[in-house]
Parts: C-alpha cells; sequence; structure tokens
C-alpha cells in the first residue's frame, strides 16, 4: 500500500542528509576563521565556490521532491539541521545574520540546480 505520507518523510529525511553531506563537503578546509573572515568581506559562498574552482554536482530531477522541500525550509530549520553536522561553522553564521542569509540563499539556489 502507498502511503504518501511516509514517502514524504523519507523524502524530507534523505533531502536533510544530503543537505548535511553537502554542508561537510563544503566546510573541508573551510575553517570557522575562514567564514568569519568571508562574513567580514561580504565573500558569498557562490564567490568562493568559484574563485576556490570547487562545483556543486547538479541535482537529478528524481531529487526533485526533496529539493522543493529544502527551499521550503526557514533559515532557522536549515540553520539547525547544519548544526548538527558542522556546529563551529554554524556558529559563525549565527554571529553574521546577513552573511547566513547568503550562505543559505546560495544553498537553496545551489539545491535547485544552479552551478558555480
Amino acid at each position: 500500500m502507498h502511503n504518501p505520507s511516509i514517502t514524504a518523510k523519507f523524502i524530507e529525511v534523505r533531502a536533510e542528509r544530503k543537505l548535511q553531506e553537502v554542508a561537510i563537503a563544503i566546510c573541508e578546509g573551510l575553517t570557522p576563521e575562514d567564514m568569519d573572515i568571508m562574513a567580514k568581506r561580504n565573500i558569498t559562498l557562490a564567490q568562493l565556490l568559484h574563485d576556490s574552482g570547487r562545483t556543486i554536482p547538479k541535482v537529478s530531477v528524481i531529487a526533485k521532491p526533496g529539493v522543493d522541500y529544502l527551499v521550503r525550509l526557514s533559515e532557522e530549520e536549515i540553520l539547525r539541521l547544519l548544526e548538527q553536522v558542522v556546529p563551529a561553522n554554524v556558529a559563525v553564521l549565527r554571529r553574521y545574520p546577513s552573511f547566513a542569509s547568503s550562505v543559505i540563499r546560495d544553498l537553496k539556489a545551489f539545491a535547485k540546480g544552479a552551478t558555480t
């Protein structure tokens, strides 16, 4: 039997885990001190990835329901998910709310398929 609520929950959990995996990958080599400098210099996540030659893999069409779910999450919900895997980096984001908004906006854009 098909139960949409179980399916939807599975998609949400999978999307949250993928977001956390991406955050871990982005934060490898990106110390909280580096993020502090980025915030003070107004460097966006997209700029950093572009300048460093790193890219975010394209999102498959199959992942669209999960992407839609992530894009609907509030900034605080995104920060709570990220805090579980990169707490020191999130501490920097919490000190700079406009920088946090910029990072989350970039993450959502990447999730929707934008590339750097």
